[in-house]
């Protein structure tokens, strides 16, 4: 286990607090509040070990970005929104999942990503 740097507080701070995953652009930010001094590189060295160590979980979206969140035990469901881009959680899994696919077919797990746009950019 890595020894707690103030670059790790910071980012399990801003993810613990967040509500919500949030890009690594936005920890950078939210985690430079804390600790002026944390860069780029510092912040994916520390995501990385983090995941390595199941304490933060990434979630990779459809299309080329990714986001970070504190790592649950259950599985989780998202919301893109395609106006400001965030991603929020979906606290409900949908019912039925059995209905839909292929009979014979067995499913292990499953993720579900939804998009559209959210309360502040729906106006």
């Amino acid at each position: 286990m890595q020894r707690m740097t103030k670059q790790r507080v910071a980012i399990l701070k801003c993810l613990s607090e967040s509500g919500r995953p949030l890009y690594i652009e936005e920890i950078l930010s939210k985690a430079s509040l804390e600790t002026p001094q944390i860069n780029l590189s510092t912040v994916y060295r520390t995501l990385k070990t983090l995941v390595k160590e199941e304490k933060v979980a990434l979630i990779a979206l459809p299309g080329d970005k990714s986001c970070y969140e504190i790592a649950k035990k259950d599985h989780r469901h998202y919301f893109l929104c395609d106006g400001c881009n965030k991603i929020y959680f979906i606290h409900n899994c949908p019912r039925g999942l059995s209905e839909i696919f292929p009979k014979g077919f067995s499913v292990l797990g499953h993720s579900i990503t939804l998009n559209g746009f959210c309360v502040d950019c729906n106006d």
